[in-house]
């Protein structure tokens, strides 16, 4: 299991736009990928359940891939999450949970 915490930096939050790219990423990789906000755990690769997170700018949500290709995963979701925030520091990562 791969571990990665983020801070959602846009300023409308996990909207539409950026949720629907989340989930478009999650879907090229085979492991289950699951998000973490607020206790609730959703489905990475399911956009209606992740808008269903309301995760707002500054929320800190939490990703764990598991599966044959975990690390290749989670590399790509921290670019995701690089990409989208004004500075690096803002991603923390943390071992297997």
């Amino acid at each position: 299991m791969e571990t990665l915490k983020v801070k959602i930096q846009n300023s409308e939050g996990l909207h539409a736009r950026p949720a629907s790219r989340l989930v478009s990423l999650c879907h090229r990789f085979d492991s289950n990928i699951t998000l973490i906000f607020a206790d609730i755990k959703v489905n990475g690769k399911n956009i209606t359940e992740v808008l269903g997170l309301g995760a707002e700018k500054g929320d800190e949500l939490i990703i764990r891939a598991t599966g044959k290709d975990e690390s290749e995963a989670k590399e790509a979701l921290k670019k995701l999450f690089r990409a989208n925030a004004p500075g690096t520091e803002r991603i923390q990562e943390y071992g297997d949970h």
